[in-house]
This record gives C-alpha cells, structure tokens and sequence, in this order.
C-alpha cells in the first residue's frame, strides 16, 4: 500500500497543486510545451514522492518503467480529453481522473510484486460487509428518506411566492442531504462543534432571508430543528444498535 500511496500523492500534487492555469490553457488549445510541462511535473512529483514514501526494494529498472508508462499515459488522456472538453466537462474531468486512477493502480499492483489483491479484499470485506451494510442503511435513511419526509411534512408550511421552480427545490433537497449528512458524520464521530459548526453557518447564509421574513423564518426553524432531531435520534438508535448483539446477530 505504501507503493500505492506513493503514486496518488504524486497524482494529486501534480494534477491539483503545482499545475498552473496557464498549463491548463495551453492543454486546451494544443499546445506542446505546456503539455511537456505538465509531464515534467509529474515525474519530479513522482520521484520526490517515490523517495519519501515508497518503500525500499523495488528494483531501479522497474520504477522508471513505471513512471515512464504513468507519465505517457498521463499525457495521452489529458490530450483525449481536452478534446471532449467541452459541453461535458464534469464528465470528461470525472473519466479522465478515473482513467489515471486505473493505471496508478496497475502501477502499484505491479510494482508491488502482484500480489492477489482481489483475495486481500474478499478476505476483509467477508469482516466487515456486516458493519458497512448497517452503516450504509443508517445513512440512507437519515440523509435520503428523511429528506424526502421532511418535503412532504413541510409542504404546507412553505411561505407563499417560495415556490421557486423544480431547480431550487432540489437545491433545498440537496442541502439538506449534505446537511444530515454532515452532522450525522459528526453525531457517529462525537464531535459536537462539528454539529453547532453546521447550524451555525447554515443560520449565516439564512440570516437575511429570516431576518425579513417571519413566516420564512418559521419554516426555517422548523425544517432545521427537524433534521437535527432527526439525527440525534436515529444517532442514538443506531449507536444503541451498534452497541448491543442486535446487529450482529442480523
């Protein structure tokens, strides 16, 4: 795992922190030297990387094949994909950083000596599919079918000239996922000012809207007060649960 962390970390600084707007640019429109550049970063990140982090063994002529056979490939997806950047770029930026993410994984499988992976991973999840599945159900109800709940629950409460287009509805939907979702994180953590952390800049962002408008701030008040309560109490069952024979007898 460690030849594995290695190349993710010389990925990430490669890709997101020293790779500068003007590289992007010339990618865009073609242009080789930013496109060498960008190559070259890569393989100081990777070697720097490499000597920090990696562990010691690894034959030489294995590593610069690796990291000449990274770089390349690299350099070939990111031209791909400034072809197709354009009216899709969420999805080319998620394909192209999926396709660099399969072969650091190759990378690190062979340079690793091969090792069986897949019976690795069999073994731990066979452990822990147990845990993961209660952990998963738990988040699914708080997060997705409370909000769903609470739209249906807070219908008639919404302030008249609110109803702003299928757009901002599942906008609001979505906050409130990401909202559940963050304090329920921190109600299994135990971290509490995580929680206040939520409510208060929530309260921030809404505080001109409330501030003008009771009935606004009503419902406000009260779709707040119903997450949260919905994550303190389903927390609570859920570590009871967690605590007890009960899951694991499931």
């Amino acid at each position: 795992m460690q030849i594995l962390l290695a190349l993710l970390i010389a990925h990430l600084v490669g890709d997101f922190v020293v790779q500068r707007k003007s590289i992007v640019d010339g990618k865009r429109e073609g242009r080789w030297p930013a496109l060498l550049e960008h190559g070259a970063w890569h393989l100081a990140c990777l070697i720097l990387a490499w000597l920090l982090f990696a562990p010691a063994g690894v034959a030489g002529w294995q590593v610069i094949l690796a990291f000449a056979v990274i770089v390349v490939v690299h350099l070939a997806v990111d031209l791909l994909k400034c072809r197709f950047d354009g009216k899709h770029q969420l999805s080319a930026f998620v394909l192209d950083q999926a396709a660099h993410l399969i072969v650091l994984l190759l990378a690190a499988w062979w340079l690793a000596g091969r090792p069986d992976w897949l019976a690795s991973i069999s073994g731990f999840w066979r452990l822990s599919a147990g845990v993961v599945g209660w952990v998963l159900v738990a988040y699914l109800v708080v997060v997705v079918a409370c909000g769903w709940v609470n739209r249906l629950l807070l219908a008639s409460l919404l302030p008249e000239g609110e109803d702003a287009g299928e757009g901002l509805a599942r906008a609001g939907l979505y906050i409130g996922w990401l909202e559940r979702f963050l304090m329920f994180s921190a109600f299994l953590a135990q971290a509490w000012a995580a929680i206040g952390l939520v409510l208060a800049a929530k309260s921030v962002f809404r505080f001109d809207s409330v501030r003008k408008q009771r009935a606004h701030a009503e419902y406000f008040v009260i779709g707040t007060l119903l997450s949260t309560s919905e994550v303190v109490a389903f927390g609570l069952i859920y570590r009871w649960l967690s605590s007890s024979v009960v899951l694991g007898g499931l």
